[in-house]
């Protein structure tokens, strides 16, 4: 019988309560919520008489997804809950208790109930791949099979943490500058459509010779104000972007000449490497310790990236490491990682603690990742001011310059 998802109210441990569960049947749910301690249940299927919600209807697309903040946030209250000595099925009821993003809350809901039905955690995680990662899938198996689960779920924190706060220190690094070149093509546009004309009459009033530089905004702000001129732009634009989602789609060679080009930008093209590469490392050190084989090992540590130069490289790792070659010398034949990441792994295999060595090189790209985003957020802030002054600036002085003139203008 396929699952059902209903909406209950109740209370639970003298609190009042709300949320979705699943189950076959109204019986069958109720005594889901009663494992949970959830007491004067009012019960009712999803869909049926009930308020339209985005959070909890909506589960396609954009609006269905969850946060990354929701699933560490999630993950930390579960491995602190079964460190405690709590059952499974109990944490995680506890903690979907106290999640309030809908589709978190019905995602959760619906992995208990596989849970009641039988279901190993790694199966019930697995059918929501969506939320669930390879990464955290594997995290989560070697915890199952090893018997210590709140262990494989700490390090698994651990994971998402450092992945969210590299998340974090990209967007923060590339926020600053966007946020000003938009700002200024806004403020430059705002001056061609409103400012310039005012000046372009009071000129035209003089019947003079304009400056080129006077001569060249006017020229733009009449190019910009006639309406078939800006639907061009703006249709030119859609073109790019529609073609290039296109070619991201159906042409893999044009996607990676475009990653590869990424990776050559001044500045970004460093701090993405070394973002990857701390992800990357982190991931094969949580994984080598938990005994994943090092092929499926690699083969989710490849999908931390988008990146196809990054994909490739680690396929082809995978690919050639059963041949026998070492780990650290298929690394450093890969150009698109640094060569340290390559003798540091180098060393861990002499020593035989490839994990703890790949953890420090995890820590090292960390602290090289922050001192990289450090640096471009204080080369950048002036930069971008000077930028911003400059242009607006430049506009100004030209728009006023045959005021320096206007004797021989009169004349």
């Amino acid at each position: 019988m396929a699952l059902k998802t209903y909406s209950y109210k109740g209370r639970q441990r003298g609190r009042k309560v709300k949320g979705l569960v699943s189950a076959e049947t109204t019986a069958k749910a109720r005594a889901e919520l009663r494992t949970q301690h959830i007491r004067e249940v009012k019960l009712r299927e999803s869909g049926e008489n009930t308020k339209f919600t985005m959070q909890k209807e909506i589960t396609w697309g954009p609006f269905g997804s969850i946060p990354q903040k929701d699933i560490m946030v999630f993950s930390k209250k579960l491995a602190t809950m079964i460190r405690s000595g709590l059952p499974v099925v109990d944490a995680m009821s506890l903690a979907h208790g106290q999640t309030s993003n809908g589709n978190m809350k019905r995602v959760v809901g619906e992995i208990i109930a596989r849970l009641n039905a039988g279901s190993s955690l790694v199966d019930a995680f697995g059918q929501h791949d969506r939320h669930f990662d390879n990464m955290y899938r594997n995290m989560v198996q070697a915890g199952e099979v090893s018997g210590n689960l709140d262990v494989f779920l700490d390090r698994l924190v651990e994971t998402l943490e450092k992945q969210q706060k590299i998340r974090s220190g990209i967007r923060s690094a590339l926020f600053y500058p966007i946020t000003l070149v938009v700002t200024a093509l806004g403020i430059t546009t705002f001056m061609l459509l409103n400012v310039v004309p005012t000046f372009q009459e009071m000129y035209a009033a003089l019947d003079a010779e304009l400056p080129a530089a006077t001569q060249t905004i006017i020229d733009a702000a009449d190019w910009l104000r006639e309406g078939y001129n800006l639907l061009t732009i703006i249709g030119v634009l859609f073109g790019i972007w529609f073609a290039d989602f296109l070619l991201n789609r159906i042409a893999r060679p044009y996607r990676k000449f475009k990653n590869s080009l990424v990776l050559k930008l001044p500045l970004f093209g460093d701090l993405i490497i070394k973002a990857v590469v701390a992800r990357m490392s982190l991931l094969i050190s949580n994984l080598w310790s938990a005994g994943i084989p090092i092929v499926d090992n690699l083969r989710v540590s490849g999908s931390v990236t988008e990146n196809l130069v990054f994909v490739d490289a680690m396929d082809e790792i995978g690919r050639r490491v059963t041949t026998g070659v070492p780990l650290s010398a298929l690394f450093a034949e890969q150009k698109v990682f640094p060569e340290a990441l390559s003798q540091l792994i180098a060393v861990g295999e002499r020593t035989g603690n490839v994990d703890e060595m790949l953890g420090s090189v995890a820590r090292y790209y960390e602290e090289e990742f922050d001192a990289v985003v450090k640096g471009l957020t204080t080369i950048i802030e002036p930069l971008m001011i000077v930028f911003v002054g400059g242009l607006i600036g430049v506009m100004v002085i030209a728009l006023y310059l045959p005021m320096f003139s206007i004797g021989e203008a009169i004349k």
